[in-house]
C-alpha cells in the first residue's frame, strides 16, 4: 500500500508515537508499505515552527527531516503545478487549512492514503480520499 502521511501523523512518529493507534503502528512497521511525506507538510511544519506555534523538543525543522531521512524509509511528494492549478476542483469544504486541503488533494491525484487523525479530514471519503487512522 502506498501512504501519505499528515503533517500530525509525522510528528508524532518523531515526538510522540503512543499516540499513534495500534493499527496505524503495525502499518508504519510493515516494510512492504511505501509512504510518502508531502513538502506541503515541510512547509507547514516550517511556518508554524518560525510562528513559535510548534515545539520541536530543541530540534529544528531541518533536524527533523535529517531524523526521517535516517530512521524512516520515505519517498518525498512534490507539490507540482498541476497540484496547485487544480486545488479548486477539491469542492468539498470541510475543512479551512490550506495545507490540510492540498494535501487532502495531493493524496486523492496521487492515489494514496493518507494517514490520519484528523475528523474534518475523514470527511472528504465521499471525495475520492482514502484515509484510515
Amino acid at each position: 500500500m502506498r501512504y501519505l502521511l499528515d503533517t500530525h501523523t509525522m510528528l508524532w512518529i518523531a515526538f510522540n508515537q503512543q499516540k499513534l493507534s495500534p493499527r496505524i503502528q503495525t502499518i508504519l512497521l510493515d516494510s512492504q508499505n511505501n509512504f510518502f511525506i508531502s513538502v506541503v507538510s515541510i512547509w507547514e511544519i516550517n511556518i508554524k515552527f518560525s510562528s513559535g506555534k510548534l515545539d520541536l523538543k530543541d530540534k529544528t525543522p531541518a533536524d527533523l527531516m535529517d531524523g526521517f531521512n535516517t530512521y524512516f524509509k520515505c519517498s518525498y511528494l512534490e507539490l507540482n503545478i498541476s497540484d496547485a492549478i487544480n486545488l479548486y476542483k477539491l469542492n468539498a469544504t470541510h475543512h479551512k487549512d490550506p495545507f490540510d486541503r492540498m494535501l487532502i488533494w495531493q493524496a486523492i491525484q496521487n492515489k494514496l492514503t493518507i494517514i490520519t487523525d484528523d475528523e474534518q479530514i475523514h470527511k472528504y471519503k465521499d471525495c475520492g480520499l482514502k484515509v484510515i487512522w
